[in-house]
């Protein structure tokens, strides 16, 4: 069953998350998934918080996205994108 990662990012050190987002998709192509969508042009249609950037990955199955969230190869970016921005993230099956 496919499963989504989404992710509602705040960026406050645009400079240090550059190389997160050239460096990230060969750590996401590697366990099989795609971006669905990855932009910072949002139209909000309800809620007042703010978001900087929403990205969208399609992956095989939830197995897939758990090892890809937590691999050695996404590690190292992950602490990179913790220390340059806040997110909330999060896993939803499809159907």
């Amino acid at each position: 069953m496919t499963a989504y990662i989404v992710s509602r990012v705040n960026i406050h050190d645009p400079d240090s998350i550059t190389s997160y987002f050239g460096d990230a998709p060969e750590t996401v192509e590697a366990y099989g998934s795609k971006y669905l969508a990855r932009t910072n042009d949002l139209t909000q249609f309800e809620g007042d918080e703010q978001i900087d950037r929403m990205v969208i990955l399609e992956f095989p199955d939830t197995k897939s996205a758990n090892a890809w969230y937590n691999s050695q190869e996404y590690r190292p970016l992950r602490d990179q994108r913790w220390a340059a921005a806040d997110a909330k993230i999060i896993m939803i099956p499809g159907e």
